[in-house]
């Protein structure tokens, strides 16, 4: 079983999407670290008294602590939520695949009977007729492969077997999507027919509803498990547009060295950020010049 801390940091990475892990953790400690020395210099300037001013700057630190903390659990639960919706629809995609139209049609009309539906009578292919509260529901069902749309002559042949029958309800099932022409003639028998159309998306929720899929903790631990992938846009340490973090970042902490000359911490944290504004200068120089013209 994958460990807390684990699962932790993988809902974090997703929920940054393209932006880096440790990029992030350690902007979250810069801006603390950067804000706290702030108000320690100003309340040191306003009150001339050291002790007061490390003690603001340290209820400061505290206080900023405690906001990054709920700022991580947020992205936590937000990177969670993100993940599982994801695997549930690959886990769905996958177990709708591996059945054939004829197994399929049978879920459907399972579906429908627990949402009510009653007396199915197979009408054509693909199509069944039910009762519910004592109206003639019209179900189509359409499996469709590799992302195929549905065209607006499928979607014309139930609309015709709708009017010719008088049945002013109707459901249209598909594991596709639909072609502009198709929603537009669903559109332009609105206000004569009743078509609801149940795409891959309302499915699932149908079928989540009806509690026939794994619980959410089944596809946490999926997603926790898996290797979130990493081939993403570089966003990190070295992103050019870090470049206006590290130079007002090294500039600051060089000021601060130069109102305390006892404090060569921040002499040296400057130094730290001089250096990878440098290295983001050469990166950017890298990747938008030498790079782009051994390509070409």
């Amino acid at each position: 079983m994958v460990n807390d801390k684990k699962m932790k940091r993988v809902f974090i990475k997703e929920a940054l999407g393209t932006r880096n892990y440790f990029s992030y953790r350690t902007d979250l400690v810069l801006y603390k670290a950067m804000l706290s020395i702030l108000v320690l210099l100003a309340v040191f300037l306003i009150t001339d008294n050291l002790k007061f001013s490390v003690l603001m700057a340290a209820e400061v630190f505290l206080i900023f602590t405690l906001i990054n903390k709920l700022n991580i659990e947020r992205k936590k639960n937000e990177g969670k939520e993100k993940l599982i919706s994801k695997n549930k629809k690959e886990h769905f995609k996958k177990k709708i695949d591996e059945i054939n139209s004829d197994d399929f049609e049978m879920l459907i009309a399972f579906l429908f009977e627990k949402k009510g539906c009653r007396n199915f009578v197979k009408k054509g292919m693909h199509m069944w007729l039910s009762e519910k509260g004592g109206i003639i529901n019209c179900i189509k069902v359409y499996k469709l492969y590799d992302d195929m749309e549905l065209e607006k002559l499928d979607v014309r042949n139930l609309v015709t077997f709708m009017c010719q029958n008088n049945i002013k309800i109707g459901y249209l099932i598909t594991t596709g999507s639909l072609s502009d022409g198709a929603k537009e003639l669903i559109e332009k028998y609105s206000d004569k027919l009743n078509i609801e159309v149940v795409d891959p998306d309302g499915l699932l929720n149908i079928m989540d509803e009806q509690g026939l899929l794994p619980d959410d903790e089944y596809f946490s631990h999926s997603a926790a498990g898996e290797k979130v992938s990493e081939k993403k846009k570089i966003n990190n340490v070295i992103d050019n547009k870090k470049i206006f973090i590290y130079i007002p970042a090294a500039a600051f902490f060089y000021a601060v060295s130069a109102v305390m000359p006892e404090n060569s911490i921040s002499r040296y944290i400057s130094y730290y950020f001089i250096i990878l504004s440098i290295i983001c200068i050469f990166y950017l120089i890298w990747v938008k010049y030498i790079s782009a013209e051994a390509k070409n």
